[in-house]
């Protein structure tokens, strides 16, 4: 258990050299060199061109300001050795106070929308209370509707909340809130926040895998860096060490992005893991709760809208050159920025989880 000492010290100055980075360039326009090489074209990068000249220029501050740094050095971790190699793993607290939905409540709010089984509709279910009946647990022996009943009643009883969610996605849809509902079945440190970056679409290196669990009133973060795309494997193995029986993942727009992401590159290496679990995409539940008050569904505009703005980030779309340039200058500053980045985005996503679950 990390304690928020020097290691954390070290790593919040890292962010406030970002910070003072931002400040020192936000009115310089940087046109970058047609010799140099980039992933993202200024023309396709759509989040505009004065935030895209910015970071760009960022990039040119922190290379020069972290010639012949070492990462070991500037961001304190340590070299993870498992049976695909190696990789950097760094760990950081975040004060971040999860709030969850209780158990009682997710089983109160399943058993009580009759809604959940086969042939009911509003009628139907208003026909069933106004008969007696007033949970799902009432219909066990109701001639109809009795055997749906048992079935999903034992899948509350062993606590199969993948199973429940495909149950109520049959039904309604991954983002109702019953499925989120589902997540109070999960005690805090069974959430895996997940966050990854890529080096490009599917098919390209995962570069940093970024994890997150809440114990207490803290936010454990966990990132595996890969220092050379050579170290992807051993990133991937480090984290299905963190991916049991019991667990459930927490993304943002994951279903899409991240965990087939995740499943293409174990299956690139052939490593077996099974990401087939219980999985709450914030970005589908933030679009049902907030839709027409967001202006778009982006996590950092999310974030922006609840939490306030982050004091300095880099654009996602930008995260595949920053690293680019890092392999191909070996300088550290570029890198350190994705870290961040990573690091923020995972904090994020805690907090927009718990914000989803105060109702």
């Amino acid at each position: 258990m990390l304690s928020e000492g020097q290691d954390n010290r070290k790593l919040k100055r890292v962010g406030e050299g970002l910070r003072s980075r931002v400040t020192l360039t936000s009115d310089v326009a940087y046109k970058q060199s047609a010799n140099s090489s980039q992933f993202i074209p200024a023309l396709f990068y759509t989040q505009g061109q004065n935030d895209y000249t910015q970071a760009l220029e960022l990039k040119r501050a922190l290379i020069k300001e972290h010639e012949g740094d070492v990462l070991e050095e500037i961001i304190p971790g340590s070299e993870l050795v498992n049976e695909r190699g190696t990789c950097y793993r760094i760990e950081s607290l975040e004060k971040v106070r999860l709030q969850t939905i209780c158990s009682n409540k997710a089983k109160e709010s399943l058993i009580s929308d009759f809604k959940l089984l086969f042939g009911v509709r509003e009628a139907t279910e208003n026909a069933l209370k106004d008969g007696g009946y007033r949970t799902i647990e009432d219909l066990v022996e109701h001639n109809r509707f009795g055997e749906q009943a048992r079935r999903f009643l034992e899948l509350i009883e062993a606590l199969d909340t993948g199973e429940i969610i495909e149950w109520i996605g049959e039904r309604f849809s991954k983002s109702h809130p019953l499925a989120l509902h589902t997540s109070g079945f999960h005690t805090p440190d069974e959430l895996l926040f997940v966050d990854i970056e890529t080096l490009g679409l599917f098919s390209s290196p995962i570069i940093i895998i970024g994890l997150a669990k809440s114990i207490g009133e803290t936010l454990n973060v966990y990132q595996y860096v890969l220092r050379d795309v050579h170290e992807e494997p051993a990133a991937l193995a480090a984290f299905l060490s963190h991916v049991d029986a019991h667990c459930a993942l927490v993304t943002y727009n994951g279903r899409t992005f991240d965990v087939p992401y995740l499943e293409q590159r174990l299956a690139y290496y052939q490593i077996h893991g099974d990401l087939h679990r219980a999985h709450f995409d914030a970005l589908h539940f933030a679009r049902r709760k907030w839709h027409g008050v967001m202006p778009d569904f982006r996590l950092f505009t999310i974030q922006k809208h609840l939490l306030g703005a982050r004091e300095t980030d880099i654009p996602g779309a930008l995260v595949p050159e920053f690293y680019e340039t890092y392999l191909r200058t070996q300088n550290i500053g570029p890198l350190l920025a994705v870290i961040e980045h990573n690091r923020q985005d995972l904090v994020a996503l805690a907090h927009i989880f718990s914000k989803l679950c105060e109702g």
